[in-house]
């Protein structure tokens, strides 16, 4: 991703509300469960996956565990207390020293490391709170998978799934 993105997404999550409209759609495309997880998601990464569902939609790509996954893939970072300092800590150092923001992140997500953790680890930790919600398990995939470039062996029939998602998302 680029910095022009990056200084964009930073100016799009200053004082970002999802509006009604956003939530009905939101409400329109997940089940109970995983909606009341899409709103324990920041305003600004609701606003990002909206976003991300709507680009999809304008490329043509829709059915429902696509849709889902648009939503859901950052849910992983919900409840962290990841801030836009962090998250622009993070894209920095990600760029200029990303051993050091592994280390800084550490391996367990506690304390003042927990912001960092999260950004590094969402993927994993926002598929297993899609999972707990009782989303489909491809959905499961794809939000497990979205940071990443390709799926294990098995799923490679969803990787045009995958790379929809991960263009909407700005990470190609």
């Amino acid at each position: 991703m680029g910095w022009r993105y990056r200084v964009g997404q930073f100016l799009g999550r200053l004082g970002a509300r999802p509006t009604d409209e956003d939530l009905r759609l939101a409400s329109e495309v997940l089940p109970p469960k995983a909606l009341a997880l899409f709103r324990t998601m920041a305003p600004g990464d609701q606003r990002h996956s909206l976003r991300v569902l709507r680009r999809l939609r304008g490329e043509g790509h829709c059915g429902p565990i696509l849709e889902q996954a648009a939503l859901l893939h950052d849910v992983g970072k919900a409840g962290a207390g990841l801030t836009l300092a962090h998250r622009s800590l993070t894209v920095i150092l990600e760029r200029v020293a990303p051993a050091f923001l592994q280390r800084l992140a550490g391996p367990a997500p506690r304390g003042w490391r927990r912001p960092f953790h999260a950004h590094l680890h969402h993927a994993e930790i926002g598929a297993a709170r899609v999972a707990e919600a009782g989303c489909d398990p491809l959905v499961v995939a794809l939000v497990r998978y979205h940071d990443r470039g390709a799926w294990p062996e098995g799923l490679a029939a969803w990787q045009a799934d995958l790379d929809a998602l991960r263009r909407a998302d700005g990470r190609e």
